[in-house]
C-alpha cells in the first residue's frame, strides 16, 4: 500500500546557493528528501552543509525528516488510516509500513453496525459464536435472540408451561379422558355443536305441599332424587312445607315454577304466599355439588335400593343435609309471591313477583340481584304469572287475569313490549311458551283456545281448541308443533260468561304453530290418559310429552307418534308448568353444548394458572364460554368452586372473573352457544398457560 504524507512547499539549497521552491506535485518516496524532478543534488552534502549532519532518524512511523534552509523539518506522521472501519490501522516501525488488519468489531460504540458479524461492538459478550442466554439479547449475532433458552411461554421464566388442548390432553376432542355433550368433532378435527344434542335427560317437578322438588329420569321415569325447595341459612330463613300451600293463605314455601339451565341445574321459585318469596338453585350434576361437610364425597339424595322411588327414610332423602342444594336467596319483600320463572339467553334468571308487580333478574352463580324491573305502569297493574325467554334476549311475562303480556329486553332490562289478547269472549291466560321464531304463545285457561303473538309484526293469532277443556301449560317443539295441557273438563252454563271448570282430566292438544291447523287431542273422555289434572307440559329430547298432574301427584309421559303412555309418581300436589325439562332453553333460547376435560400440572408447590387462549371461528349469534376450577388433587375437584365465565381470547386467569386458584389439577369446561339454531362456533384448539415456581 502506498504511503502518503502531507504536501509541503519547501526549497533546498542548490549548488549555487539559490533557493528552489518545491512544487506540490513533486514527491518523495519512503521519506527521501523532496527535490524538483530535474534536481541532481547530493543529499548528504546538502544535509552536511546546511544542517550539520543527516536529519532523517530512520524511523518511518514518526515521520520522515529533511534538511531545509530552516533546518531539519519533519514531514508528518504517515497516514495509515485506510478509511475502512472494520480494520485496525497501525504503523510498523520494523517493516517501515502501515498495517491494516481486519477485526470483528468496529469499536465505534454505536451498538448498531458490525464488522465480521459482530452485532453489538459495545457489549463484549456479544459476538459471532457466543453462547445464548435468556435475556432478550442476541448474543451470537444470528438475528434471533434467546434461541434454545426460552420457556414454552416464550419468556425467561423457568417452569412456565403451555398445555395445548386437545393435542396434549388425549390427542383428540373425543377421547376417554374428556366429556362431550351436545358437541361433536367435525371433519377437520374441530369441535362444533352437534347435530343431535346429548342433553340433560331429567325433569324437575315441584311438589307444592311437600316443599320439595323431585328429579325424574326422562328415559325411565324413575325418581333420581328429592330435594328441599329451600336451603335454610342465617340470611334466608323461609318457612318449611305445609298443607296451607294449596289454599294460598298459609305459610309454606309453596314451590311451583322450575327452570332448568344448560348444565341440568334447576332454579325453583317458592311462592311463600304470606311470607318471604325465595329462589333456590339445586345442582343437576354431582360435580357441581358442594362437599360442605368435608368428608370427601357428595352427600345427596339418590335411589339407593333402585326401586324408582325416593323414600323419606333409609338415607335416600337428606333434606337440609343435601350437598346439591347450592343456595337460596330472598326475592322482593314479604308477600311478594314469586311465580313466573325463566332463564334468559345470557343465562340470567328472571322471576316475576305477582303481588309486587315486578321482575327480578338474578345472577345464576350466586343468586344476587342484578336488576329489579317494574312491570306495572301508572294506572295499569300487571301481576306476572308465567315467564318464558326468547333467543333474541327478550323475556316475556303473562298475566293470568287479563291475557296481557309484557316483554323485557334483557340486554337493557327495559320493558319494550306490551300487548293484550284481542278477544272479546275470553280474556285470560295461563301458560306461556316461545316457538322457534321467537313468537309468544299463551294458553287461554278459561277459554278453549291458544293465542300467538308475533312481536315482529305486532299481530295475534287465535287457535280454537274444541273440547280441550281448561287449558293450562303450553310448549313448542322444533318441528313446528304447539302442545297444550288441559287440567279440567268444562261445564257450560249458559254461554261464555257461565263457563266453569268440570272434573279433573289429563289431556293434551297438539296443532301446528304456522297456522293453527292439524288440531289433535289426546286424552278424550272416551279415551282418557292416565293421571288427573295436568297443569304443566314439557318435552324431552325424543319429543315425548310430559304432563304434570296436580290432582293425582303423578307425571304422564305421552309419545304423540305412537300414542303410548306411562304414568309415574312424583310427590304431593305437583304444580309445575314452566320449562321443567330445559328443552325450551336448549332448543330455542340458548342452543348449546359443552366440552370438559382435566389438566394435570405437576409442581411441588402448585401452579398459578395464568392465561387462556383459543383458536376458533365465532360467527355472529354464537359465542364461547369457559369456566374452570382448580384443586391440589383430582379427587378434590368435585368440591372446588367454579371460576368464570371467561368469554374472550386471550383471557388473564389471574384477573376477574378469576383468579383461578393455585392447584395441580384444573377442570375446564368449554361451552359452545348458538342463538340462531343454525350457526355453530368452530374451535380448532385451546391452550392453558401456567407457572410452576422453581
Amino acid at each position: 500500500m502506498a504511503r502518503r504524507f502531507l504536501p509541503l512547499v519547501l526549497c533546498v539549497v542548490a549548488a549555487c546557493g539559490a533557493k528552489t521552491p518545491l512544487d506540490p506535485g513533486d514527491s518523495f518516496d519512503a521519506g527521501r528528501p523532496i527535490l524538483p524532478r530535474d534536481a541532481s543534488v547530493d543529499l548528504m552534502e546538502v544535509d552536511a552543509a546546511v544542517c550539520g549532519g543527516p536529519c532523517d532518524d530512520g524511523n518511518f512511523c514518526n515521520g520522515r525528516e529533511i534538511c531545509t534552509v530552516e533546518g531539519c523539518v519533519n514531514l508528518g506522521i504517515p497516514a495509515c488510516d485506510d478509511g475502512d472501519e472494520c480494520t485496525v490501522d497501525t504503523c510498523d516501525p520494523v517493516g517501515d509500513i502501515c498495517m491494516n488488519v481486519r477485526v470483528d468489531r468496529d469499536e465505534d460504540g454505536d451498538g448498531l453496525t458490525g464488522c465480521g458479524g459482530d452485532c453489538d461492538d459495545g457489549n463484549p459478550g456479544v459476538f459471532p459464536g457466543a453462547a445464548e442466554i435468556c435475556d432478550m439479547v442476541d448474543q451470537d449475532c444470528d438475528g434471533a435472540f434467546d434461541e434454545g433458552t426460552l420457556s414454552e411461554c416464550r419468556d425467561c421464566r423457568r417452569g412456565c408451561t403451555i398445555v395445548d388442548i386437545p393435542s396434549e390432553t388425549g390427542g383428540t376432542w373425543d377421547n376417554p379422558d374428556s366429556e362431550l355433550s351436545g358437541t361433536e368433532v367435525g371433519p377437520d378435527g374441530s369441535l362444533v355443536l352437534g347435530a343431535t344434542r346429548d342433553e340433560n335427560n331429567f325433569a324437575w317437578i315441584a311438589n307444592t305441599r311437600f316443599g320439595s322438588v323431585t328429579k325424574l329420569d326422562l328415559q325411565t321415569g324413575a325418581q333420581l332424587g328429592e330435594y328441599d325447595s329451600v336451603l335454610l341459612g342465617p340470611g334466608t330463613n323461609p318457612p318449611m312445607p305445609g298443607e296451607e300451600c294449596d289454599t294460598e293463605a298459609g305459610f309454606g314455601n309453596c314451590p311451583s315454577r322450575t327452570a332448568v339451565d344448560l348444565r341440568g341445574s334447576v332454579f325453583v321459585a317458592n311462592r311463600a304466599f304470606e311470607d318471604q318469596a325465595t329462589v333456590t338453585k339445586i345442582a343437576g350434576r354431582i360435580e357441581d355439588c358442594i362437599d360442605r361437610n368435608g368428608n370427601g364425597v357428595i352427600d345427596t339424595s339418590s335411589d339407593l335400593n333402585a326401586d324408582g322411588l325416593i323414600s323419606r327414610g333409609g338415607g335416600e332423602y337428606l333434606g337440609q343435609m343435601d350437598e346439591c342444594l347450592l343456595w337460596t336467596v330472598d326475592v322482593g319483600g314479604l308477600g311478594g309471591i314469586a311465580r313466573g320463572l325463566a332463564i334468559d339467553s345470557d343465562g340470567f334468571v328472571w322471576v316475576g313477583l305477582f303481588a309486587a308487580e315486578t321482575a327480578v333478574k338474578l345472577h345464576p352463580d350466586d343468586g344476587r340481584v342484578v336488576r329489579t324491573v317494574r312491570l306495572a305502569r301508572r294506572f295499569e297493574r300487571f301481576q306476572p304469572y308465567g315467564a318464558a325467554s326468547a333467543s333474541d334476549g327478550m323475556v316475556y311475562f303473562t298475566e293470568v287475569a287479563t291475557g296481557r303480556i309484557v316483554g323485557v329486553d334483557s340486554s337493557s332490562d327495559l320493558v319494550t313490549v306490551r300487548a293484550e289478547v284481542p278477544s272479546l269472549d275470553c280474556q285470560g291466560s295461563y301458560g306461556i311458551a316461545i316457538d322457534d321464531e321467537d313468537r309468544v304463545w299463551l294458553a287461554g285457561f278459561i277459554c278453549e283456545a291458544a293465542y300467538r303473538y308475533d312481536p315482529a309484526t305486532d299481530d295475534w293469532l287465535e287457535v280454537s281448541l274444541p273440547d280441550a277443556g281448561g287449558t293450562r301449560g303450553i310448549a313448542a317443539d322444533d318441528r313446528g308443533f304447539i302442545y297444550v295441557a288441559s287440567s279440567h273438563d268444562f261445564i257450560r252454563l249458559g254461554g261464555p260468561a257461565g263457563i266453569t271448570l268440570g272434573p279433573p282430566v289429563t289431556r293434551m292438544t297438539r296443532f301446528r304453530a304456522a297456522d293453527g291447523s292439524d288440531v289433535t287431542t289426546f286424552g278424550t273422555n272416551a279415551d282418557p290418559l292416565p293421571g288427573q289434572g295436568s297443569v304443566g307440559i314439557g318435552l324431552d329430547d325424543d319429543r315425548r310429552v310430559w304432563l304434570v298432574n296436580q290432582d293425582s301427584g303423578t307425571a304422564t309421559r305421552l309419545d304423540p307418534a305412537t300414542g303410548a303412555t306411562r304414568e309415574f309418581p312424583v310427590g304431593d300436589t305437583p304444580y309445575t308448568y314452566s320449562d321443567f325439562t330445559g328443552y325450551a332453553l336448549r332448543t330455542f333460547t340458548m342452543p348449546s353444548g359443552f366440552y370438559r376435560t382435566v389438566i394435570e400440572a405437576p409442581c411441588p408447590s402448585g401452579v398459578t394458572f395464568e392465561r387462556l387462549e383459543w383458536d376458533a371461528d365465532v360467527p355472529p349469534n354464537t359465542r364461547l364460554e369457559v369456566r374452570m376450577r382448580a384443586a391440589p388433587t383430582r379427587a378434590a375437584l368435585g368440591a372446588a368452586t367454579w371460576v368464570g365465565t371467561f368469554v374472550s381470547s386471550p383471557s388473564d386467569l389471574t384477573m376477574a372473573p378469576g383468579p383461578v386458584p393455585i392447584g395441580n389439577f384444573l377442570e375446564l369446561e368449554l361451552v359452545l352457544v348458538s342463538e340462531d339454531e343454525r350457526t355453530s362456533p368452530t374451535v380448532r384448539d385451546l391452550s392453558i398457560q401456567y407457572l410452576c415456581p422453581l
